[in-house]
């Protein structure tokens, strides 16, 4: 075993229906760092379940664990079966957090890991990222819907000041960098997901026009954006409606994600309340990406 790297602990499990989606702050808060991946589908590529992995330092006690999961997913209906529980030697725990999934294609954004380099099609924009421990949901589908809506944005022309809010992996702000944005700041309040942004801006030629820093939320923040990424969660994504509007440039754009299209409603009702008004909507079910546009208020500026 190599010594300079640490034994990890893997518990999984699959669970049928979308009611799961809603837990993932809570899994977050049980381990090192909680994933949700696809696990099922139907002809329509619906997805119908949905397999919830959580890595740990030490191998998790089983009354422990099974508490903590029933009070985390009991109160959304949801039962989960025992967890297999698994040891991750050596460097194998390495190779389960990276992002090893087949590239993604959304409009002109190309994203892959190292493996799919060379099947980048011509004439797109390819985002190289490997995301080690930078991962949360790990349902690509909202990254996706906010590619979508970068796409489109950029028709109508470039960003100058672009931030990444709860960037994980960088691939928000990396895409709109490589796309032509001038500048782009990164944060997220997980110091793992930072280091791995660092070095995927640095992996994709862009880390002289970027940065990553921890920051919880907005604080810290100096000026404002014309561009705000938010791929988290829907109930912080209410709680910091009023700082967005706060460092959003007058006449910028906002695109949320991270929330199910169940809860697109609350999230864009928040943000009206603070002059947000909803543009349109990336619709990848069971997910949704809301783009918001700064509007001035009447009698007052800025």
């Amino acid at each position: 075993m190599n010594d300079s790297v640490p034994r990890m602990w893997r518990a999984g499990f699959t669970v049928e229906g979308d009611a799961v989606l809603e837990a993932l702050e809570g899994l977050e808060e049980l381990a090192l760092a909680a994933s949700i991946f696809e696990a099922a589908a139907d002809a329509e590529d619906r997805t119908t379940a949905w397999r919830v992995e959580l890595l740990f330092k030490e191998r998790p006690d089983p009354d422990e664990l099974a508490a903590g999961l029933d009070a985390v997913l009991a109160p959304l209906g949801v039962r989960a079966p025992a967890p297999d529980v698994e040891a991750l030697a050596d460097e194998a725990w390495l190779d389960r957090a990276a992002m090893r999934r087949p590239p993604m294609r959304a409009g002109r954004f190309y994203v892959h890991g190292a493996e799919d380099r060379s099947t980048a099609p011509k004439g797109c924009v390819s985002v190289e990222v490997e995301a080690g421990l930078a991962f949360g949901s790990g349902e690509h589908q909202t990254t996706r819907a906010c590619l979508l809506a970068l796409d489109a944005l950029l028709r109508e022309g470039r960003p100058g000041r672009v931030l990444d809010m709860g960037c994980g992996s960088g691939i928000l702000g990396i895409a709109a960098l490589k796309a032509g944005a001038r500048r782009a700041v990164l944060v997220d309040n997980d110091p793992v997901a930072v280091a791995v942004a660092r070095d995927n801006l640095a992996l994709n030629g862009v880390a002289g026009r970027g940065r990553a820093n921890v920051a919880e939320g907005y604080a810290g923040l100096v000026g404002r954006f014309d561009l705000v990424f938010a791929n988290i969660l829907a109930d912080p994504l209410v709680t910091m409606a009023g700082d967005l509007r706060r460092h959003l440039a007058t006449g910028g754009v906002a695109v949320l994600s991270g929330l199910l299209d169940r809860q697109a409603a609350a999230v864009a009702a928040a943000h009206a309340r603070h002059g947000l008004r909803l543009v349109r909507r990336v619709d990848r079910a069971p997910w949704t990406a809301l783009v918001l546009a700064r509007v001035a208020r009447r009698g007052r500026r800025g």
